[in-house]
């Protein structure tokens, strides 16, 4: 499921005895994980946590197998970027269900050494044991705007910050959009008792947001200025060969939704990637694709093979992605 069907589902208190976290926006994951916990801690639950190199298959499995030492619900909260193999999974599961007691949240993030291609298949591995009653399993995309929004609008409140939510977007466009930095930045300004204003955020505001591969291509493929992005982009440092191959990941996907579209007259992400996209970000991508005629994705595909090839033999030099990008930007003309 989704978001907004895991939202529906806390706001009626639906039992959640195991539950896996997993996406494209590490944010949302950890933030959903601490809202559950703290649902199951105000009902009495015992919490255990497993982060990262802590996790420990036998350790979880006697957790969920005795319970908690006071007599309330055990509550197993696991942080991890390494896939858990199937056969230990499905035993910890099932342990949950035959105990018919205790919780296990589970958060899958991307490794570094990971591409996203890789932690989707791990991720696609894992969510075949979530099957159970009181099971789920729940992908996280990035947020757009309006749910950015609220959960800064939560924070600042919590915080106890008078702000307006002008200044929150302008606050979150300053970190690029990622809501980790920008809530960083909230934290700065709680030693504030007056309302925030414009003159603060401008004094006090500063960018630390990473751009990504994505936010270039999109500008490339709607005709709009990608060099500031770029050269942020560069300064951040990147493998090549790994870009490479998100780059023809990404092509190849666009090129599969308006190839979907020219035989059928519509689109489905389920039948062309085997998982259902949120609807605003179905369209998005339709649009990116349907951009593109077979002679250009075509020509992309072939000069992006040739920055392989040159990659490899060290040609490129990194300097490889603005070429390429000049190479796509002509092809769009």
């Amino acid at each position: 499921m989704y978001q907004k069907e895991l939202e529906v589902k806390l706001a009626k208190n639906t039992l959640i005895r195991a539950i896996l976290l997993y996406g494209e926006d590490s944010f949302l994951i950890e933030y959903y994980g601490e809202k559950i916990t703290q649902k199951l801690l105000e009902q009495g639950c015992e919490k255990n946590s497993f982060y990262f190199n802590d996790f420990d298959y036998e350790s979880v499995l006697s957790c969920l197998s005795q319970g908690s030492l006071f007599g309330d619900s055990s509550l197993v909260w696991i942080k991890i970027d390494k896939k858990i193999p199937k056969k230990q999974l499905d035993s910890l599961l099932s342990t949950l269900q035959k105990t018919q007691s205790g919780h296990l949240i589970l958060e899958f993030y991307q490794a570094d050494n990971k591409t996203s291609a890789q932690y989707a298949q791990d991720c696609k591995a894992m969510i075949q044991s979530f099957k159970g009653q009181d099971f789920f399993e729940v992908r996280f995309f990035k947020p757009n705007l309006k749910e950015s929004l609220n959960i800064l609008r939560e924070y600042a409140t919590k915080f106890e910050l008078r702000i307006s939510d002008f200044l929150l977007k302008k606050i979150l466009e300053q970190q690029n959009f990622n809501l980790g930095l920008t809530l960083a930045e909230l934290k700065k300004y709680s030693i504030f008792d007056e309302e925030i204003n414009t003159q603060i955020v401008d004094s006090l505001g500063y960018g630390l947001g990473s751009i990504t591969y994505e936010e270039i291509l999109e500008l490339l493929l709607t005709k709009k200025p990608y060099y500031h992005h770029l050269e942020q982009f560069l300064e951040q440092g990147f493998e090549e060969v790994s870009l490479i191959n998100e780059i023809q990941r990404y092509f190849f996907t666009l090129f599969l939704f308006a190839t979907h579209i020219k035989l059928y007259g519509n689109l489905s992400s389920e039948e062309v990637l085997g998982y259902k996209l949120p609807q605003a970000l179905l369209e998005k991508k339709k649009n990116l694709a349907i951009r593109l005629n077979q002679s250009q994705y075509q020509n992309i595909f072939y000069h992006l093979n040739k920055w392989r090839e040159e990659s490899i033999k060290g040609i490129t030099k990194g300097n490889g992605f603005l070429k390429v990008l000049m190479k796509i930007e002509a092809i769009l003309k």
